[in-house]
């Protein structure tokens, strides 16, 4: 990993849109109109694409950013956090991490992700945001 401290590395939207885009291919993305799972990206977009019936799915759609109007970014803030401090993490905390104005929305997004976190292996979430990160960021000399 390179120098610098890694929640700085989860902030940054575009880096976390890759990363979450790359996470949704290792797992796979299933047409919600005719079940294929042949899809392509249209980057204009910012959607998956069907192949087959041309169905466009969102990059949140599907998953537990579903419906949600807070940064991506935000997603893998949460699970940082969480698995760094694990019961002691408070709501407060993500707030002054993310600078977000209002509680309510991170409350409730925070307790998804935790859902989420609990059903699906944690580790692998962060090691694929680490691997993505390695691809994006440029190798210092």
């Amino acid at each position: 990993m390179r120098n610098g401290n890694l929640i700085d590395f989860y902030k940054n939207e575009q880096l976390a849109t890759t990363a979450f885009k790359e996470l949704r291919l290792r797992k796979g993305i299933t047409c919600k109109k005719c079940g294929s799972t042949q899809h392509y990206w249209l980057a204009p977009k910012q959607q998956f694409q069907c192949k087959q019936c041309r169905f466009r799915t969102t990059l949140q759609s599907g998953t537990v950013l579903e419906g949600s109007k807070l940064p991506i970014s935000y997603f893998f803030i949460a699970v940082y956090l969480i698995m760094k401090k694990g019961n002691a993490f408070t709501i407060q905390e993500f707030q002054d991490e993310t600078g977000h104005k209002y509680y309510e929305p991170l409350y409730d997004f925070v307790r998804k992700i935790k859902a989420y976190l609990h059903e699906n292996d944690q580790n692998r979430i962060l090691i694929d945001f680490v691997e993505i990160l390695n691809q994006q960021l440029p190798v210092e000399n």
